[in-house]
């Protein structure tokens, strides 16, 4: 009976030491975004692994936001002539906002196939690559690929 009484004494005393002593063990602590799930690493190397692919996580959901985007504004300006209707369309304003985060796959689609999309680098970078009037879209693309690539 008295040993009941010692233990009820005892219980806040170890909850609030176990939490103190574990406390400098928890190195990353994250919510899960898609299940609220709170999930806690007590090993430095898990620690990493998970700010690793949360990293490629975050590029690959980006790469398919440009994609979607990408694919999107090629659908309904493929047939525009006009500049204005081109970079003023939703998607292309999308990809713009996606900011520097986005230039690797701009990069990627007008070193593959150059097109009109090189104008989001010269809103991204807020600059022409050229200043001559006389060069193609094709001469852009060539000219951001390769200051990019060099730089």
């Amino acid at each position: 009976m008295q040993l009941t009484k010692i233990s009820d004494k005892l219980r806040p005393l170890t909850l609030a030491a176990g939490i103190i002593s574990a406390a400098s063990l928890y190195t990353c602590s994250a919510v899960d975004c898609h299940s609220g799930i709170l999930s806690i690493a007590t090993n430095n190397r898990t620690s990493e692994y998970f700010k690793v692919v949360d990293q490629d996580n975050n590029a690959f959901l980006r790469e398919i936001q440009f994609k979607f985007h990408l694919e999107n504004w090629e659908t309904k300006t493929s047939f525009f002539s006009s500049p204005s209707m081109i970079i003023e369309d939703d998607d292309f304003k999308a990809i713009i906002a996606m900011g520097h985060s986005a230039v690797p796959y701009i990069m990627n689609e007008i070193d593959r196939k150059p097109s009109t999309l090189v104008w989001a680098l010269n809103i991204i970078f807020q600059k022409k690559i050229t200043d001559n009037p006389n060069a193609t879209i094709s001469d852009a693309c060539k000219l951001w690929v390769k200051t990019l690539k060099n730089g």
